[in-house]
């Protein structure tokens, strides 16, 4: 509320001479000390003028028409502002007694540094000086005899004047670009007399309107080119006034002449041709107070202003420029305003190099596009930027871009611009003029001011109105938009601040201690709004507010309840994270949100254990060795012993240990995990849920994975029992069905039928989902693996070399990883062995690049890499790579795993093609003694060994055992026998094997030949049986 309100008028005068006084012997003070800049001097020369007419005029304003004292009014406001101004500058630059010399200097460049304000002040109190002088002339003459006027005569007739001009400022000669809103103003100006542009405060809009008067009066030398700035009633009041005089119209020196009755009548009567420019009409309340009147206005609600604006404009054009769209619409009466936008990077760049005056050789144009960029744009911000760099020496573009992202904002963007081309009363900083803005935001519609705080503190690009669920929103936004303080966009229906709008109300809201409390409401919006489980169709919403969540977990909040939502909505964020395959995000929000539940809620609260169970799901997912694996079994274990029965808790963290089991092929807990996590859903959901069917689907994925296929097609077999009366949507239901028969179709071994069904689901999945999905891809992927079952290698490269190109970039890295997998398996079944190398380094090196070089899969893709060397007779690098595959899996596995077997077998076979049997020996016998039962094959890649070493009686020993299992190459294994029996002299022997021998098989050279070169196990087949990419994305 403004003095004059508060205390009254005469009370307001008191206050304002007290202070002014007080001003005026500091500054008698100051000049006493030391020389003092030339502005400081004029003030103060000039404050006696100012309180002597205040005061005179104070006396005689009963003389004065209501108009007048309206005015007077305001100018006692302007001056009471400016004195407290000035004060709070001369508390700054004041030197004490006891002022060290370097306190002194310092002073001293504060003054120099405040010198353009205090001129403004200065220029200020100069322009009031002449109202006040006009109002005591007026005071006077008022009691002079009245003369009888026009009282019911029609407004008198002008005789036509020489062409004036009352634009205050010189042409601007590096005016810059805005052609597009020039041309339009012309254009409007075809059709219409009344002419409105609106934009944000410091967007150009009275640059735009100079350049345009000048542009007038080129094209219309005869024609009057008027300028009245409408901040302010007393400047609407006193820009009419010198129109009055500069035309000399009848009577505008008589008292009792209504100054804008006498323009408003010779602007709708003149046949001179004129342009009228109202500048900053912005304050709606000045056009219609008895519409937008707000309680501690100062006007007289009888006055307004927009009825002095010409209606009859036969040969007159009227621009306006404002801040508020409403009054540009309502003053135009019809057609739309045209709307300022900040500059184009060209003309953006373009102002600034003209305001430094160097050329874009001067600068690193990166960094100018990075500052400009910052700045949003905005002509007076850059000037603002450009006069700053020049004002200070070695301040460097890059510092300057750096400190309006950092602490120094409010300094930099409050630093006032002196420019010539600007009114005296307007505000030439950004802060300061958006501050205006915001303060009759403010004062109009309180809920707008608060709705604007809440938007700071969220992601300025795009603000969903679904987030706002505030009072009067509707309303309230209408409000911003009318001030150009947000944009609308998509229907309205998202909302954008502009940057440099957000900082000003972000240092605002610091300024008044209330940033806790609007970051929190923040929180609470869209906390509220999240979804807490999230599926395929949950995903716009979360894309949505995926930027607001990335704002709001970066602040720090005080209260336990804020704490709480922060720490759900960490949880939630990074449930949706995993969903895009964000995982080092979404793993840094489940372990902050986990700390915040430790800290806040019991040990057996739920909350904890879906905390728990979601990090312990994340450390799973990035784990690199066998101890990232047990730290992530060791929290999915203690959610579930957090967790109540039955519970989400309880069946995801099952979920998650049945898989983590799986990947440490501990097959026990796997299923026991996986069956359990099914049961948990059937006993909350029943039998024939959509969650229920999904891990039921998982557990006989596991059964099959484990070898126990038998087991797993009655569980699909029941899966499509059920489909069809599950809760899910159709396209669900038959994703279970063709999920099941496909895998099915796999375990008996018909890959064309799984071919048809997992081609089916692709058509299916790119209807439910779209063409780039991870469920797609894994259908693409099954699809492809089907193919090369059936020998048709050409065709699945193809379309697996096409999957891998689609998905380039995707989020899922495993996606890349089996389409490589599979074209590598193809080139090794057309004997393609380079082609095969390429591919398998290749996956290689994307997992140890995902998963480090401790990881179960990191180790397969070596051992399948060392295949690929063997196989292209690269034998030295397949034996550093087997033995490294060795002594992991001794660890990782186990000794009497199969798999570390097969790498113990396959060692020894690198070495026998190496010509180092006894090295072969060795590792066949550690492979057989590992063995609960021999192999048949193994037992004769021994026995190879042996006969090359010439270890007969060794040869003899294991070739009749050999001879004894029924699997065993009979033929093969009693050649051998032949040729020990025959090295150590048994004949007799010799003569019983050699019979039977010949009973089995005609000697032939080629099976002999074969006998003699080892053999290679049979490759691994691994059926993925629709397994999808990651476990989490199993569900459909």
């Amino acid at each position: 509320m403004d003095p004059c309100t508060a205390i009254g008028a005469a009370s307001a005068v008191l206050t304002l001479i007290d202070i002014g006084t007080r001003v005026a012997r500091r500054l008698n003070e100051l000049s006493e000390v030391g020389d003092i800049p030339e502005a400081f001097r004029d003030i103060k020369r000039r404050l006696p003028l100012v309180f002597g007419l205040i005061d005179r005029t104070q006396h005689g304003a009963e003389n004065l028409a209501e108009e007048a004292q309206e005015a007077f009014k305001v100018i006692v406001r302007q001056c009471f502002d400016q004195i407290c101004q000035l004060e709070e500058i001369l508390k700054k630059v004041m030197i004490a007694k006891c002022d060290s010399r370097l306190m002194k200097t310092v002073k001293a460049g504060i003054s120099l540094v405040e010198e353009g304000r205090v001129k403004r002040i200065a220029a200020s109190l100069k322009e009031n000086v002449e109202l006040l002088t006009s109002f005591n002339t007026l005071s006077v003459e008022k009691e002079k005899p009245k003369l009888d006027r026009w009282s019911s005569q029609p407004p008198p007739s002008y005789k036509n004047a020489t062409a004036v001009t009352t634009l205050p400022f010189e042409r601007d000669d590096q005016f810059v670009g805005r052609e597009n809103y020039l041309e339009s103003i012309s254009s409007n100006f075809g059709t219409q007399r009344r002419v409105a542009i609106s934009g944000i405060g410091g967007v150009g809009k009275s640059q735009i309107a100079i350049e345009y008067c000048f542009r007038y009066k080129e094209s219309k030398p005869g024609a009057h080119v008027l300028w009245v700035y409408g901040g302010t009633i007393a400047r609407f009041y006193q820009g009419y006034k010198r129109i009055a005089q500069e035309l000399d119209l009848p009577g505008w020196d008589d008292p009792e002449t209504s100054i804008l009755e006498l323009v408003f009548s010779w602007l709708s009567s003149t046949k001179n041709p004129y342009l009228l420019v109202i500048d900053n009409a912005d304050n709606i309340e000045h056009w219609w107070p008895g519409k937008y009147k707000s309680t501690d206005s100062l006007d007289d609600p009888s006055k307004n202003l927009s009825k002095y604006l010409p209606d009859r404009l036969d040969n007159g054009h009227v621009l306006i420029t404002t801040r508020d769209s409403r009054v540009a619409a309502k003053l135009m009466k019809k057609g739309k305003p045209i709307p300022v936008h900040p500059m184009s990077e060209e003309e953006a760049t373009s102002l600034f190099l003209s305001k430094l005056g160097e050329d874009e050789s001067s600068f690193e144009m990166e960094e100018v596009r990075e500052l400009l960029e910052e700045l949003d744009h905005l002509p007076l911000a850059i000037s603002q930027a450009a006069a700053f760099i020049q004002e200070m020496p070695g301040m460097s573009i890059v510092e300057y871009t750096e400190a309006l992202q950092g602490q120094s904002a409010e300094e930099y963007l409050g630093e006032e611009l002196h420019d010539a081309r600007r009114d005296e009363d307007s505000v030439n900083c950004v802060l300061r003029t958006w501050k205006l803005s915001y303060d009759q935001v403010r004062q109009q519609k309180p809920r707008a001011a608060e709705l604007l705080c809440l938007l700071a503190m969220l992601d300025r690009q795009s603000v969903p109105k679904s987030l706002l669920k505030v009072p009067e929103v509707t309303t309230s936004l209408g409000v911003l938009q009318s001030f150009h303080l947000i944009t609308a966009r998509a229907g309205s229906q998202t909302f954008q601040l502009h940057r440099l709008v957000q900082r000003f109300v972000q240092i605002s809201i610091q300024k008044d201690n209330a940033t806790q409390k609007w970051q929190e409401m923040a929180l609470a919006c869209v906390s509220k709004d999240y979804p807490t489980e999230i599926g395929v169709a949950e995903w716009p919403i979360c894309d949505t507010l995926a930027p607001h969540v990335h704002i709001l977990t970066g602040y720090k909040y005080q209260t336990t309840e804020a704490r709480l939502d922060l720490a759900h909505l960490l949880c939630w964020a990074a449930d949706f994270d995993i969903e895009r395959g964000m995982y080092t995000q979404a793993t840094s929000r489940a372990h902050q949100s986990l700390e915040i539940f430790r800290e806040l809620v019991p040990e057996d609260d739920e909350r904890l254990a879906g905390a728990t169970w979601l990090y312990g799901r994340l450390r799973y997912y990035d784990a690199r060795s066998p101890n990232d694996m047990n730290a992530a079994a060791e929290l999915l274990r203690k959610a579930l012993s957090i967790s109540q029965y039955p519970s989400l808790n309880f069946a995801e963290s099952a979920f998650e240990l049945a898989h983590l089991y799986f990947d440490q092929c501990n097959e026990k807990d796997c299923l026991e995990m996986g069956k359990a996590s099914f049961e948990c859903w059937k006993d909350i959901e029943g039998p024939n849920s959509s969650r229920t069917l999904d891990n039921m689907h998982d557990y006989a994925l596991q059964l099959a994975l484990f070898g126990r296929e038998e087991e797993a097609v009655v569980l699909w077999q029941d899966i499509q029992e059920r489909a069809p009366t599950c809760d899910a949507a159709e396209n669900t239901k038959t994703v279970y069905t063709y999920r099941s028969m496909a895998g099915i179709a796999e375990f008996q071994d018909d890959a064309a039928m799984a071919e048809i069904f997992y081609n089916k689901l692709i058509a299916l999945g790119e209807a439910m989902y779209y063409a780039e999905h991870i469920h797609v891809y894994d259908y693409r992927l099954s699809h492809a693996e089907q193919i090369m079952r059936q020998g048709r290698l050409g065709e699945a490269i193809r379309l697996s070399e096409a999957t891998l190109e689609n998905c380039r970039g995707h989020s899922e890295w495993r996606i890349s990883a089996i389409c490589l997998q599979t074209i590598a398996e193809c080139y090794r079944l057309k004997a393609c062995y380079s082609e095969e190398q390429s591919y398998r380094l290749r996956t290689l090196q994307l997992h140890e690049q995902r998963l480090g070089r401790d990881h179960k899969h990191t180790i397969d893709a070596t051992h399948d890499l060392a295949d690929c060397y063997e196989n292209n007779l690269r034998h030295a690098q397949a034996k550093d790579l087997y033995q490294t595959v060795i002594s992991w899996r001794n660890k990782g596995l186990g000794l009497s795993h199969p798999d570390t077997i097969r790498a113990i077998e396959c060692l020894g076979i690198c070495h026998a093609h190496q010509g180092q049997d006894a090295e072969a020996e060795v590792a066949y016998f550690d492979a057989t003694s590992r063995q609960s039962t021999p192999d048949a094959r193994l037992l004769q890649n021994l026995c190879l060994a042996l006969r090359n070493e010439g270890k007969w009686e060794k040869l003899e020993s294991w070739s009749r055992q050999l001879c004894e299992l029924d699997n065993a190459d009979q033929s093969g294994a009693l050649w051998n026998l032949m040729a020990a029996l025959e090295q150590q002299s048994k004949s007799a022997e010799v003569l019983e094997v050699r019979t039977r021998y010949l009973a089995l098989e005609t000697p032939n050279a080629e099976s002999q030949k074969a006998w003699l070169v080892p053999q290679n196990p049979p490759v691994r087949v691994s059926k993925r049986f629709g397994r999808m990419i990651h476990p989490r994305t199993w569900s459909a």
